[in-house]
């Protein structure tokens, strides 16, 4: 019975190879676009995921209230919380400390390493399931010098001598000091969001910074393990009123908690501290992208198979004729359909293996198919039986109830509902792909619109240099000799970065600040004198430092710190920083201190170069090759003994913004993949319509019709069910892509043209498919049209 099924089902396929092709070209790069995303999406949905406390961690995270009851988030709570915590509510097991990640010179036996780090306590490594290959963990809280690094950081110094190599050796952490490798411990998988090469001794870093000991400070990332039967509700409750309490009433901020593997996901929050998104928005895009490729490429399957369901009334009639029931006709067309879908299947996979190394490449991520995986071959199989099923049954029973004198005499077997489905699946098929269309414009366009604005800010040309202590000592001299390059426009002290500043303050203080105003923050910014002139930024009023001033009573603000502080003609007022007054004599210009998913913030610029932490050199326009080796030569004059590691600042940038610019190619991707599939069906629909009506063509051409007749006359059907889709799909997709939008502070205006040129372009390749037949059609000779039949 199979065997029988398998070959005349072959035999079919063969007589029919357009329908064939079409099928499985369609089917197979819709799957194979399919399984990349939906790899995508589980590796994202996965991380984190894989400790075996997941349940038990809980990140704990500060909610301060601003002006009109807005709760803002911190991810940063303060040391002497996560202490009072574990010793007052029993609920509470432990604490890790996440401190925050840098990337810093290593320097071993005169070699030196970038890598990137942090510091931590033992239980970081026994909490969360990161294990340890050699040397005692617990040496991070023993000795203040204990250092512990990866398995292919050990690697990249030792080479495959580190196992007997790496215990017990120096490594110099620049502007840190000298570091005793303790421990080495397994690299962490790659869907851990932690990703660092090593960690020194929290107790180092908490001996030369003693603001951590204060209960008001954001200093740290805390990740507390609950008791299995705790109630994670109840306990941060409990973390809140021993957080306000523990504040002498003088701040009304709180905690609230997150769990720790949901906090990759879903990152974003309202104005009252709801979970309002994050990442989790990207993979429910992806997810239902590829969900709907698959439906795109199941919808050309059944509007073809009902389509030349017809050829085949003679076959059908004969079977039933001779007592063939209406299962086994069933089963034949879905033996049919499973072959078409293995090929697919077949096809794809192999294609999805040969574009994974460049997938990766774009997503910065190490997918694979795994064979071992078995969840990953239960979700094949899934989808295989789906969309065989999806693809096969409707056609089935189309195929299995022509009636064997209707079949065999030759009459018209399509009923009126099959011909009414077929033409709403392409209507909900161009739907879909107008709805991936219009995504893919207003991602890329809001991709383009961040990298292109005006963010009152110069970013290019400019080199950022991390200052260590080396650098301070020597930054006069350095920057003599760097100016001297005629590649080089200006150098400067600043720190943080002033595109992406997350160093803030709340003790600002001025005349009528209002109650609901106690806990407004404001970004600080440590600079030089000449900060505004190598970063472009104009004045507002007044003056920024003078070169030479050493200790200085006065302050600059920016625009937004005048507008929050309500302040009238603001040079020469005096307002308190750290209850010291501060005469304001410059307000700077505005400029996009922070993401761009938050509005500026209100800025305070401080004149005190030995804690700026960065260094910038501006280069000159068209001379970024002769201003890097300008530096380099600067660097080996003043400063030998300094590794030299620079990023550009623009670059850093758009490195804040790769999930969207990922987003924007992989939507592009999709909409082009769909646009393909929904054109293959069309061409195949279009094949059979002009096939059927050839006498037809034959007859008008006779009789005077011309080709643009002929053309406009076979076309017009198929293009109106695209203006409907495009109709429908047009007010959806102002909708959604709206939504997405409200997650930032500054974004692009939903223009008319974007549908409008979607639909015209939706229309005129779908005008250019069908016409491909039409028109061959109507330039045939009539004569031989007439003959087909």
């Amino acid at each position: 019975m199979i065997k029988s099924n398998l070959k005349i089902t072959w035999r079919n396929l063969l007589k029919n190879k357009t329908y064939f092709s079409i099928n499985v070209l369609g089917l197979s790069i819709a799957l194979t676009v399919s399984f990349l995303m939906l790899l995508w999406a589980n590796d994202e949905w996965n991380m984190d995921k894989f400790h075996e406390q997941d349940a038990q961690l809980y990140l704990a995270k500060r909610t301060i209230p601003l002006e009109g009851n807005v709760l803002d988030v911190y991810n940063n709570v303060s040391y002497p919380f996560l202490e009072a915590a574990k010793a007052e509510i029993p609920e509470i097991e432990n604490y890790l400390i996440l401190g925050p990640a840098f990337e810093d010179n290593l320097t071993h036996d005169n070699v030196n390493f970038r890598a990137r780090g942090s510091y931590t306590k033992a239980n970081f490594f026994k909490d969360f399931s990161f294990p340890v290959l050699l040397g005692d963990i617990d040496q991070l809280d023993a000795k203040v010098e204990a250092l512990a690094i990866s398995e292919s950081l050990a690697h990249r110094i030792w080479g495959d001598e580190w196992r007997t190599r790496a215990l017990g050796s120096t490594i110099h952490i620049h502007d840190n000091g000298d570091f005793s490798v303790e421990a080495v411990y397994a690299d962490f998988p790659e869907q851990s969001s932690i990703r660092n090469e090593f960690y020194y001794s929290f107790d180092n870093f908490l001996n030369r910074n003693e603001w951590v000991m204060q209960w008001g400070s954001n200093g740290m990332r805390g990740v507390f393990v609950l008791d299995p039967k705790a109630d994670p509700a109840l306990v941060s409750t409990k973390t809140h009123e021993l957080f306000q309490a523990n504040l002498s009433g003088e701040f009304k901020e709180g905690i609230i908690f997150q769990k720790f593997s949901d906090n990759y996901l879903y990152g974003n929050f309202d104005e009252q501290a709801r979970v309002s998104g994050g990442r989790i928005e990207y993979v429910r895009i992806f997810t239902i992208a590829a969900i709907f490729l698959l439906i795109i490429s199941c919808i050309n399957f059944i509007n073809l198979a009902t389509a030349y369901a017809t050829k085949r009334a003679a076959e059908i009639g004969v079977r039933k004729s001779i007592g063939a029931r209406k299962g086994i006709l069933i089963s034949q067309f879905l033996t049919e359909t499973a072959l078409i879908t293995s090929i697919a299947f077949l096809i794809a996979y192999f294609l999805t293996l040969l574009l994974l190394p460049a997938t990766n490449d774009f997503t910065a991520k190490n997918l694979a198919l795994n064979p071992a995986n078995w969840t990953m071959w239960l979700v094949i199989i899934g989808v295989y039986l789906v969309t065989t099923l999806l693809s096969g049954l409707y056609p089935a029973a189309v195929i299995s109830s022509f009636k064997p004198v209707d079949a065999l005499k030759g009459k018209s077997l399509e009923k009126k509902n099959t011909i009414s489905l077929r033409k709403g699946l392409v209507v909900l098929q161009f739907t879909l792909t107008t709805l991936l269309i219009v995504a893919a414009m207003v991602v890329r366009l809001q991709v383009d619109y961040i990298n292109q604005k005006d963010l009152g800010i110069a970013k290019d040309h400019i080199i950022s240099i991390h200052q260590d202590q080396k650098l301070t000592e020597k930054y006069d001299v350095l920057r003599e000799e760097l100016v001297k390059s005629p590649a080089v426009r200006d150098v400067t002290l600043v720190g943080p970065s002033p595109l992406h500043n997350n160093a803030s303050t709340g003790g600002v203080v001025w005349p009528g600040k209002r109650e609901d105003q106690s806990n407004i923050e404001f970004n600080l910014q440590w600079t030089s004198h000449n900060f505004p002139e190598v970063f472009d930024i104009p004045l507002a009023d007044g003056n920024y430092y003078r070169e030479g001033l050493i200790d200085t009573l006065q302050i600059v603000v920016n625009e937004r710190a005048v507008e929050i502080m309500g302040l009238e003609d603001p040079i020469g007022k005096t307002i308190e920083l750290w209850r010291t007054p501060r005469q304001i004599i410059g307000v700077l210009k505005d400029y996009h201190n922070r993401s761009l998913y938050e509005p500026i913030q209100p800025g305070v610029y401080l004149l005190d170069a030995l804690d700026a932490g960065n260094m910038f050199v501006k280069l000159k326009a068209g001379s970024t090759e002769e201003g890097l080796t300008a530096v380099q030569q600067a660097f080996a004059a003043v400063l030998p003994d300094v590794p030299l590691h620079y990023d550009f600042l623009d670059e850093q940038h758009a490195a804040n913004y790769r999930s969207e610019i990922v987003t924007g190619g992989l939507t592009f991707y999709f909409a082009l993949v769909s646009i393909l599939i929904s054109c293959l069906g069309l061409f195949g629909l279009a094949t059979f319509v002009v096939k059927q009506r050839t006498k037809e063509i034959g007859i008008r051409k006779v009789l005077g019709a011309s080709v643009s007749n002929i053309t406009s006359l076979i076309s017009k059907d198929f293009l109106k069910l695209v203006t409907a889709a495009i109709l429908i799909a047009t007010p959806v997709a102002w909708f959604f892509m709206s939504k997405w939008l409200e997650g930032f502070a500054y974004k692009i205006e939903m223009s008319w043209w974007v549908f409008a040129i979607t639909g015209l372009f939706t229309v005129l390749i779908a005008f250019l498919t069908i016409g491909f037949h039409t028109l061959r059609s109507a330039q045939s000779d009539p004569v031989e049209s007439l003959r087909t039949e």
